[in-house]
């Protein structure tokens, strides 16, 4: 097994959702505790470094601007209000298609399915994509497949289609990269067991009590 850690680039941008990208790197940050490892190394980027606003009241540092980002090895992408402004962003775009062109593996929540479609990094791909969106994601990239699925992975692209799944988004990517045993050991961590369909990469989180 691999025993560097993985560059993760987190994008942020005005009215990010908080959750899109907080659960998936809580995640990520948990895998290997137990090993006192760390299979990640976590970056944030945005236009410019320093505060970004998010949807949620809170403000989030960017570590770096576009220019001075690492290469991804895992680029997350969120969604969020601000996904669809940031449509028009075309420095942002170029940095993406940049970024997930040579990134390992990408990751995706909510609205972000939109910005990987304008970027044109998902064609050929299935994408889980929030029901309200699936028309505008189609226009955007129309050989890329909208699912109604919670999860999807395709190709290299993990995505879930609203907030309630980023946990699983990066669940998922722990799985994919270091194996179902991480996985498990961060979902007992979070207080979480794990409902695994051996037939698939995905997997669902079932609270406890449930």
């Amino acid at each position: 097994m691999r025993t560097s850690s993985r560059q993760v680039i987190v994008l942020l941008f005005d009215e990010v959702e908080l959750l899109d990208f907080a659960a998936p790197v809580q995640v990520l940050s948990i895998a290997g505790r137990h090993y006192n490892f760390r299979p990640f190394k976590i970056t944030t980027a945005a236009r410019a470094a320093g505060l970004v606003a998010t949807r949620n009241q809170l403000a989030v540092q960017a570590d770096c601007d576009f220019d001075a980002c690492p290469a991804a090895e895992v680029l997350l992408v969120p969604g969020g209000y601000g996904a669809r402004r940031a449509l028009a962003d075309t420095r942002l775009l170029a940095w993406i298609e940049a970024q997930a062109r040579r990134a390992e593996l990408i990751l995706s929540a909510g609205y972000g399915c939109l910005l990987l479609a304008k970027a044109g990094v998902c064609m050929g791909q299935r994408l889980a994509v929030p029901t309200d969106i699936e028309d505008v994601f189609r226009e955007l990239e129309p050989g890329a497949e909208p699912s109604s699925e919670q999860l999807v992975v395709s190709g290299k692209i993990v995505s879930v289609r609203d907030s309630a799944r980023a946990l699983d988004l990066g669940l998922s990517a722990t799985r994919i990269l270091l194996g179902p045993k991480f996985e498990a050991q961060v979902a007992t961590r979070l207080g979480a067991r794990l409902e695994i369909d051996v037939k698939a990469e995905p997997v669902r989180i079932v609270e406890p009590g449930d």
